[in-house]
């Protein structure tokens, strides 16, 4: 049991004979494989596996459990860990096909023709008229003082008061991103004996000509709604989305809004727009954190002079905050041939701008309005489920192995890791954020 031993015990009749052996309570294993209590599977999977070291994690359980010799080896820890990170993930993924199946859903996530209506019939919950009109009327008081012209005031109200804004109660945010940590190589390099003659492998030189180290790619997503959050990761993108949709059937969700927040990955929105394409409440909106960085770079490519391009960063940037995009192609149109050394970057900026216009909302209003701007909680649910684990100074990994832990830190994040080791299952519910 684990890696404590037990005496087993016979029960025999009166007459002598066994009726019951010891050993018939527990599944026959395989020679140096252990059976796995409840506590370790939690402890040690669980919550230490996915918060540090597999070193550092067997040193604190063989010391805590008084085994000094023959205890928890570190290979055997991870291979555990592994195992239970990819059981998680099998679950949420037949139980997430389960749920399409049965709320008339195609396994690719798109509803059949018997539930079309039925899957987009519901509520649209937005914030008061009233409440907007008093916001907005700061807004372009404020837009007044900054200098903006009485035109240019005009056409930014008029797209503000054209948006949606939502109830935040009422309204589902999903925030989805890819988190990448360095792939573990296939082959260890051995360290060559001083004086020894180094002789390249063959494929040497496409190592070298490639950009970059091959990264491993954890998909996670955030759903909130109100007060309250529910984390998922997956290893793709069209995978997450199915987990994304099972929460939505399972809690009934489809019948409010949905607001999609995304950087400006070109592919990324494509898919989303996509997946949810049947949905008449959904809008996708662009993180003003990485519009911000998409202009700065963008910009540091195309200017020569670093004060050339922080005039220009602060000229586009007080456009996009008003959500004045059409402003904003303008100026970049305006921009002198003499002080751009990289044309192909102004014309990315354009195109950027011309292929987000109804992702780009008034920001200044939506802060006023207390609603959210940007994808913080998928950046901080990056952070939390895989980075901090996994993204250390030579630290590197398999796909395997990165999937898994990033999915039982996920366990972690929505306090129910005691549940799944009890009842092999993870409730779809979402968890308040003061709890977490």
């Amino acid at each position: 049991m684990g890696r404590f031993g037990f005496a087993l015990y016979e029960a025999r009749d009166p007459a002598g004979e066994v009726i019951c052996r010891g050993e018939s309570y527990f599944p026959r294993r395989q020679p140096r494989e252990w059976h796995k209590t409840e506590g370790f599977r939690e402890e040690a999977l669980c919550l230490e596996a996915s918060r540090r070291s597999y070193r550092d994690n067997t040193a604190h359980l063989n010391r805590y459990r008084r085994q000094w010799q023959g205890g928890t080896p570190v290979t055997t820890l991870q291979d555990n860990a592994q195992k239970e990170g990819a059981r998680v993930l099998d679950f949420l993924a037949c139980y997430s096909q389960r749920v399409l199946a049965e709320h008339g859903f195609t396994g690719d996530g798109q509803p059949t023709a018997a539930v079309l209506g039925d899957a987009t019939t519901g509520t649209d919950r937005r914030q008061q008229a009233a409440v907007v009109d008093e916001q907005l009327a700061a807004v372009v008081g404020e837009m007044a003082k900054r200098g903006f012209s009485p035109e240019q005031i005009e056409s930014a109200r008029q797209r503000a008061a054209a948006a949606v804004y939502e109830e935040p109660a009422y309204c589902t945010t999903i925030a989805v991103d890819d988190v990448t940590v360095k792939q573990q190589k296939a082959h260890r390099e051995r360290a060559v004996a001083p004086g020894a003659a180094v002789v390249p492998p063959p494929d040497a030189a496409n190592e070298a000509s490639q950009a970059s180290r091959p990264q491993v790619a954890n998909t996670v997503a955030r759903i909130e709604q109100g007060a309250k959050h529910f984390t998922l990761s997956a290893d793709s993108l069209g995978q997450m989305l199915r987990f994304v949709l099972a929460f939505l059937l399972h809690n009934d969700l489809l019948g409010g809004r949905l607001h999609l927040f995304t950087d400006g990955y070109h592919s990324l929105q494509d898919t989303l727009l996509a997946f949810f394409a049947w949905h008449p409440r959904v809008w996708l909106v662009l993180d003003w954190y990485h519009v911000v960085k998409k202009f700065k770079a963008d910009l540091s490519r195309a200017c020569g002079a670093r004060e050339v391009r922080n005039r220009h960063v602060g000229s586009l940037v007080r456009f996009l905050w008003y959500g004045m995009v059409t402003e904003a192609r303008r100026y970049l149109e305006t921009i002198p041939a003499t002080e751009v050394k990289d044309p192909a970057a102004i014309e990315r900026l354009r195109k950027y701008l011309e292929r987000n216009t109804q992702a780009i909302p008034c920001y200044a209003l939506r802060r006023r309005l207390g609603l959210r701007n940007g994808s913080s909680p998928v950046e901080s649910a990056n952070n939390q489920v895989t980075a901090r684990r996994q993204k250390r100074n030579g630290m590197s990994w398999s796909k395997a192995g990165s999937h898994a832990l990033t999915a039982l830190r996920v366990l972690v994040c929505n306090r129910c890791q005691d549940i799944w080791v009890r009842e092999h299952t993870i409730p779809l519910q979402f968890v308040d954020k003061e709890a977490a």
